[in-house]
């Protein structure tokens, strides 16, 4: 692995040697980034909140998914401030494409994040559109979706999934720490893939290099309330993530 490279203006770093290496210095603020996997949701928070610039947090959402909606508590856990993040549930994929167009034109926007999940309307017309502007603009934005990868114009495309914390004293889970892949970028290498830990007092990716033969798996605390754990003496996992208030049943049956 080569030596890690510390970002460079107008980039986040990742702490990741090789990845960043291949990435200029890490992941270009001025662009449009796909993310896929179970972990899209707290990467994309992290993500924001490394860039270290200031502004809102704008998240855009077609409708509200069946994990519900993103739980304040969650991101200040992670370092955030919960008034910086905007909620905006569009009603459809076009209107929230049309505020997509509309939130890259102002450059006060700290992140954009876009949560198109499986929408058809999000082709290769589109992402063109969304990089072009976030190249313009210089608004960070970051595209979640779900299914099979789609043709994209996106600068980078991710894959990121849950890992197990290490271990910390009393048997108290360490930091969340997140499985990285990139899958493609423009221009440049990929198939790389990282496990990188999230440090929340200085907001900024850590390398997992501590071996832990028995880590508590916290990976189940993003997206959703955490389950208890066995055996019962670890008692139950902090939401310490970007969680989720779960829709309640009535709404999910309709």
């Amino acid at each position: 692995m080569s030596a890690r490279v510390p970002a460079v203006a107008g980039r986040v770093a990742l702490a990741a040697g090789r990845v960043d290496s291949a990435l200029g210095g890490g992941l270009a603020l001025a662009g449009c980034h796909e993310i896929y996997g179970p972990a899209a949701t707290p990467l994309a928070l992290m993500l924001a909140l490394a860039s270290a610039r200031a502004g809102p947090i704008l998240w855009l959402a077609d409708r509200q998914g069946d994990d519900g909606r993103l739980y304040g508590a969650g991101l200040a856990e992670l370092g955030g401030d919960p008034g910086r993040l905007w909620l905006v549930q569009a009603g459809g994929a076009v209107p929230m494409l049309r505020a997509a167009a509309e939130a890259q034109r102002c450059a006060a926007l700290a992140c954009l994040v876009i949560e198109a999940g499986s929408a058809s309307a999000v082709d290769l017309t589109v992402t063109r559109r969304l990089q072009l502007a976030a190249a313009a603009s210089g608004v960070f934005t970051l595209l979640l979706r779900a299914g099979p990868p789609r043709p994209s114009a996106a600068l980078t495309r991710w894959r990121a999934a849950h890992a197990p914390s290490r271990r910390l004293a009393g048997n108290a889970p360490g930091p969340p720490r997140l499985v990285l892949s990139l899958e493609r970028q423009r221009g440049g290498p990929a198939d790389m893939t990282q496990e990188l830990e999230w440090d929340r007092d200085r907001r900024r990716f850590l390398p997992a290099t501590t071996v832990i033969e028995r880590a508590i798996p916290i990976g189940a605390a993003f997206g959703r309330r955490p389950p208890c754990l066995k055996p019962p003496h670890l008692g139950r996992v902090p939401a310490v993530v970007a969680n989720r208030t779960p829709r309640p049943a009535a709404i999910r049956a309709a």
